[in-house]
């Protein structure tokens, strides 16, 4: 008699169990920087600072990547105060591997043993926000993962938060690791040109926090259209999707969705290779690449490509402003040579074009970027409430072919 109660006991309490409401954790978002953020952008910082649940309200600073770890963690901490944080709530984690000559009393250095550190990890394991300070994004791979490519015991922690609802946050190269594999090096014509001498892509191992995409920084400041799409096609690379996000402009989204928000004073570009084609020549060369251009208010699909504008934009196409044959060339002495200027202004806010090209070169060789309107294409403009006037527009087609250029002085 007493087992059977025992067992009826038990089957009630499994049946209880079943029909209690299971709180899950709401997915972590990430707040991804193209470096170059400003201690004044207040929707950025107030993206990041938001996004922390009510129950984890500390913030995490991993300085790593930067060269002046001390002092880099403290510029950031002082912005966030400067936005309304707790000063207490704020920890800095002592993750580093170079002695910042700003702390005479305190070798940085020594804090690459950190990952392993019980107090170190507690420090993010607590966290409801993560912040990668800038710098060179392979210290941060360095530390953070082990010499044979898996999770030290720091970065498990990391990723336990995010999937439990906290925010991770980064700009430069804490923007970088935000992808998996991340781009570590390289410019614009060195990835496209034979011979250039510059700095040759490279591409290693992220920390794969979004999915499915590269991340690129320092996006337009630094031309790096084509370095992303030297990379999204190198021999080995598995996504065919990449976000290019310029300086003091964040990429703000949820783990698993598809949708992201801009946010900050420049753009974000996103580039699709999933439909382009290689050239069969030994130079760089593709067609049929996807361009979108997103900026702050304007909602981006991070899987079609496709953009929701702000209330404030109009649509260009039908409506065009300019009607003007676009000019063809490149170099210094032309102006509004951004790619907003090149594909917004030139061909998707002009009726008069349906292709634009522009040149650049190196030691007699160059490229083309050929930016041409589709059926698919769609564009808008508007000022925002700052004031400033900003395009957005979705798959416009993008090839870039190889040339030769010869230059000689003129006869006269």
């Amino acid at each position: 008699m007493l087992q059977t109660r025992l067992v009826a006991l038990a089957c009630a309490a499994l049946v209880a169990a079943c029909t209690v409401p299971q709180v899950r954790a709401e997915p972590g978002t990430l707040v991804i920087v193209g470096g170059g953020l400003e201690p004044d952008n207040a929707e950025i910082f107030a993206a990041f600072l938001e996004a922390r649940p009510s129950s984890h309200p500390t913030i995490a600073i991993i300085p790593a990547a930067s060269g002046e770890p001390a002092r880099s963690a403290e510029a950031f901490r002082e912005a966030l105060i400067a936005h309304g944080a707790d000063a207490d709530a704020i920890e800095v984690v002592r993750l580093a591997v170079m002695d910042d000559p700003a702390t005479a009393d305190t070798d940085e250095a020594r804090w690459a043993a950190n990952v392993d550190n019980t107090e170190e990890i507690a420090r993010v394991a607590e966290a409801g926000a993560i912040w990668f300070t800038g710098g060179d994004q392979s210290r941060i791979t360095g530390l953070l993962l082990n010499t044979e490519g898996r999770d030290t015991p720091m970065l498990a922690a990391i990723r336990a938060r995010l999937r439990d609802g906290a925010v991770i946050g980064g700009t430069s190269a804490g923007a970088a690791v935000m992808s998996d594999p991340m781009i570590t090096q390289g410019d614009t014509l060195a990835a496209l040109l034979p011979d250039t001498q510059a700095e040759p892509l490279q591409v290693g191992r992220g920390l794969g926090f979004v999915a499915d995409m590269l991340v690129d920084q320092h996006f337009g400041e630094r031309a790096r259209l084509g370095r992303l799409a030297a990379a999204l096609l190198r021999e080995g690379q598995p996504h065919r999707r990449g976000a290019g996000i310029d300086e003091n402009t964040a990429l703000v989204l949820r783990t698993g969705s598809n949708t992201a928000r801009v946010l900050g004073e420049g753009y974000v570009t996103f580039l699709d290779a999933r439909m382009a084609e290689l050239g069969v020549g030994e130079r760089f060369g593709v067609t049929n690449l996807g361009i979108s251009l997103a900026t702050s208010g304007d909602a981006l699909d991070l899987v079609t490509g496709g953009v929701t504008p702000a209330g404030f934009k109009s649509a260009t196409v039908g409506n065009e402003y300019f009607a003007t044959a676009p000019i063809t060339g490149g170099g210094m002495a032309l102006g509004a040579t951004s790619l907003a200027d090149v594909a917004g202004e030139a061909l998707i806010d002009n009726s008069a074009a349906r292709t634009v090209e522009w040149h650049s070169f190196s030691n007699g060789h160059g490229v083309t970027y050929r930016f041409t309107q589709t059926d698919a294409s769609r564009g808008w403009w508007g000022r925002g409430p700052d004031g400033v006037a900003r395009y957005a527009l979705e798959k416009v087609r993008f090839d870039i072919e190889p040339i030769d250029v010869t230059i000689r002085r003129a006869g006269n």
